[in-house]
């Protein structure tokens, strides 16, 4: 074989699909996906609801699209080429001293990365249920928003590490293409809620016509989103190119394609014509990348040293024994993230409060909020499982100080979790007060969500307990990760069929029942949780520590 590159690809694919075969759980893995995108095929195909415009969803595309690559960009434009490098430590071994040219070396890194960004987009497949449901979509509707995320993100990867090799070393120039990024999304933002404005101005007289005026805003936004947002650099483009082809309009579908494809060759020649080696710019990021596989290997979480820390005041000045963890957490909390969240949880905030203006939209017409509200808050239960998992005693429990205090282990338990619980309770109101707004749930309803979200929170971190009570000696951080959602699934079972049964036999008008279900099933069973695995921090060795 004459391309070295070619082949190196090759033995790739032949060496995963080697390991897939030796590992049953990854192929058992495989084929629970595939099983779970079959049944959300089949369930999508047979419904009498009323179709939406095609409009919408390429307003949601373009919101969409244009979260990931403003992610993408500014991720990389702090650390080099985003979160999913460009060359592996392999590659930095076998090619960068390798006679070969620069230059095919990174065509080799382009095509990897966009075969990594087909990847990300996997999970959009199983969004095929509601956009047929609501927007009629098909298959193949379905595999061009697939592919329209990977050229987004791809080109988010491609056009950072343009803006990094450009701006490395000079501190001035980086915070010149940061602020221009925040100017223009600011502008478009500012554009949106202009174009919204008059409806809701219009129907603030009583509360009936604001609801009719709220609706009457989201229509105006995905107008605007539909006309002018796919003009929004790169991410718009891409929603454009594929609302077009969706509604016909092929023009704009053009204008889009050639604009994508200026930017893809403008982020290209500034790499490739860069006087800086661009082998420098990626080894850094290559070598972060490794660190965190070598520790996800050894079962332990990965060290990611901030490059911008806010110090502010020193020391603790509070707390004593198991109570100093506590404070330690918050301290952490302040330093690294916004107020008690961090940035995972602030994305993921963003997603669902988005989620439920898309979901208030796509039910208008039904004129019954309970739809909305369902599908909302099991999104959001589903991404708080995740926001959980990482949460700061998993970190703790990694390090042997918390075993060394002198101090009953049930006490140092509940004082690891309590910033965890803390943060949990104020992000519930944070979260639900503007949903409960948005789909125009009632003041009972919104507390009873703020409770239930609450008591989730409860449930999984007692989950998290009882992994690393009884599996805290697995090594391998996927098995955990298999048996942490399997654990929840047997936890949340019965709260979830008790407050299907409640919401089934309509006692309660709207969903009150099921939440009062959902909450009365989740205490008792975390709590219990709890109680059975307080010595889970009596010895070092339970964890495999």
């Amino acid at each position: 074989m004459r391309s070295p590159l070619v082949y190196l690809t090759l033995v790739k694919l032949k060496n995963q699909l080697k390991e897939a075969v030796k590992h049953p759980a990854k192929l058992f893995y495989v084929v629970f996906l595939a099983a779970m995108l079959l049944l959300t095929a089949i369930g999508g195909r047979d419904t009498e609801m009323e179709l939406r415009p095609l409009s919408e969803l390429t307003a949601i595309m373009v919101l969409f699209y244009s979260l990931m690559f403003l992610m993408t960009f500014i991720n990389g434009l702090n650390g080099g080429a985003g979160n999913y490098p460009m060359f592996t430590l392999s590659d930095v071994s076998m090619l960068f001293p390798s006679p070969l040219k620069p230059n095919k070396v990174l065509f080799y890194g382009l095509t990897r990365q966009l075969g990594l960004s087909l990847l990300l987009g996997f999970f959009l497949l199983f969004q095929y249920s509601w956009m047929h449901a609501a927007y009629g979509v098909g298959y193949l509707h379905l595999v061009l928003i697939v592919l329209g995320y990977a050229l987004c993100l791809f080109l988010g990867q491609i056009c950072a590490m343009a803006a990094y090799t450009r701006t490395s070393g000079n501190d001035s120039a980086r915070r010149v293409v940061r602020y221009l990024v925040y100017g223009i999304t600011v502008a478009f933002v500012a554009g949106l809620i202009y174009s919204c404005m008059p409806k809701i101005t219009v129907g603030a007289n009583s509360e009936e016509m604001l609801s009719f005026a709220l609706y009457g805003a989201l229509d105006a936004g995905a107008e605007f989103l539909s006309a002018i947002g796919v003009f929004f650099p790169v991410s718009g483009w891409a929603a454009g190119l594929i609302g077009g082809v969706f509604t016909g309009e092929y023009v704009t579908a053009g204008i889009c394609a050639l604009l994508m494809l200026a930017a893809f060759a403008i982020a290209l020649l500034l790499v490739i014509k860069n006087k800086n080696n661009y082998y420098e710019d990626v080894l850094q990021t290559a070598e972060v990348a490794q660190s965190a596989i070598t520790a996800k290997k050894e079962g332990q979480p990965a060290e990611v040293t901030p490059k911008k820390v806010r110090v502010g005041k020193t020391g603790l000045d509070k707390g004593s024994g198991s109570s100093a963890m506590f404070y330690k957490h918050l301290l952490e909390n302040r330093r690294s993230g916004v107020f008690m969240f961090s940035k995972m949880t602030l994305i993921f905030m963003g997603v669902t409060i988005g989620c439920a203006v898309m979901y208030s939209f796509i039910f208008s017409d039904e004129g019954d909020s309970t739809a909305a509200f369902v599908a909302v808050f099991t999104m959001s239960t589903y991404m708080q499982m995740f926001s959980e998992s990482m949460g700061r005693f998993s970190w703790e429990i990694s390090k042997p100080y918390i075993y060394l205090i002198p101090e009953p282990p049930f006490k140092k338990l509940l004082w690891a979790t309590a910033e965890t619980l803390l943060a949990d309770c104020v992000e519930a109101v944070f979260l639900f007060v503007p949903i409960g707004l948005i789909l125009n749930i009632g003041p009972i309803e919104t507390v009873l969500c703020i409770i239930a979200r609450i008591s989730f929170a409860l449930l999984f971190t007692s989950g998290n307990m009882l992994v690393e009570r009884v599996f805290g000696t697995v090594r391998s951080k996927g098995l955990i990760l298999f048996f942490y959602i399997i654990s929840l699934m047997i936890l949340a079972a019965p709260g979830i069929v008790l407050g299907v049964l409640l919401l089934s036999l309509e006692l309660l008008p709207g969903f009150i029942g099921m939440l009062l279900g959902i909450i009365a099933a989740n205490v008792p069973v975390a709590l219990l949780v709890m109680f059975l695995c307080r010595n889970v921090l009596q010895y070092t060795e339970i964890n495999g520590r």
